[in-house]
């Protein structure tokens, strides 16, 4: 016979009472719609944020950029005119083919040399702390500091290259290196190269440092060369550490103004002219607000596309 659900069964004259089966679904409904409103109320204050340092900014420059807008005075719509004219500028169009160089060949040119001092450093040296605090050196100076530096480094009459190539009597004539078109660019990328190494060196021997010193025991053991270590053990393990580090410079590099802005303000002829600097000069100099707007949206699809796929790997790695 069956019993009812809230009877009690009876051993030895102990009663044990059977638990009822069935939740307390109100109360516990209750307390998940608390603790919705609780994370709304938490939420709310940085979706504001965001809207208002984030989405109001983007749609106004989207809104500006389809308008023939000057400084201090109204604004008239063009619709897509200021982004067909700038398709139809030469000096738009050769901005874009030098972010690339600029961006790609400093970015390259750091990658090489930063992991090739990551792996010296990584080496049993005496005075190795103290190297690596000189290596960081370059990367805790103020961007604007480094330029006007390297501004002075380069200067035709005054510089330091100048003189002592004139010295050591390696050439007898002044080398106009931020003047000449032929060397403007190579200058300007050996500056965003020494100012961006030491990230790199520093964030490789780091993750150099993490891998485990018994892998590279076994692979020699097993009779692998140090080549064959390094592209066998060395770079599988630091294949994240290279995709999130190179992301990061590439959009800190072709976002980067100071250096162009300092050292050559974009010449000579337009040889060191890059998106960054290209929309500031129109926005600011020529005060052409909307058509400096559409400049910086042109070039914001790369961004965003980097940010995705360095968003994706970090979310990624959490999982993993």
């Amino acid at each position: 016979m069956a019993l009812p659900a809230d009877s009690a069964d009876t051993y030895g004259g102990t009663v044990v009472g059977r638990a009822s089966a069935v939740p307390h679904r109100p109360r516990a409904s209750a307390s998940l719609r608390g603790e919705a409103r609780l994370a709304y109320a938490i939420l709310t204050p940085t979706l504001l944020v965001i809207l208002g340092l984030v989405a109001y900014p983007f749609f106004a420059a989207m809104y500006l950029s389809l308008q023939d807008k000057m400084v201090g005075a109204p604004g008239r719509f063009v619709g897509l005119s200021n982004y067909m004219e700038l398709f139809r500028d030469e000096v738009f169009l050769r901005a874009a083919w030098n972010s690339v160089v600029y961006t790609g060949v400093g970015v390259g040119l750091k990658f090489v040399i930063g992991l090739t001092m990551a792996l010296v450093l990584d080496q049993e040296r005496r005075f190795n702390n103290f190297f690596r605090t000189l290596l960081f050196l370059p990367w805790a100076v103020p961007v604007v500091i480094v330029a006007l530096n390297w501004r002075w480094i380069y200067d035709d009459l005054s510089g330091f290259l100048n003189n002592f190539l004139i010295t050591f009597h390696i050439t007898h004539d002044i080398i106009s290196w931020l003047s000449d078109p032929r060397l403007a660019m190579g200058c300007v990328i050996a500056v965003v190269v020494w100012a961006g190494t030491p990230f790199y060196a520093m964030t490789f021997l780091a993750g150099l440092q993490a891998i485990p010193k018994e892998l590279y025991e076994a692979a020699e053991i097993d009779g692998a060369s140090i080549v064959q270590q390094f592209f066998f053990v060395t770079v599988p393990r630091l294949k994240t550490v290279f995709i999130t580090t190179v992301m990061l410079s590439t959009i800190w590099t072709a976002t980067n103004l100071q250096f162009v802005l300092i050292l050559t303000r974009g010449g000579p002829a337009s040889r060191t002219e890059i998106f960054p600097h290209l929309a500031y000069q129109t926005a600011l100099g020529a005060r052409r607000l909307g058509m400096g707007a559409a400049i910086s949206l042109v070039f914001f699809p790369v961004l965003v596309v980097l940010i995705v796929m360095l968003t994706r790997r970090m979310l990624r790695e959490r999982e993993d």
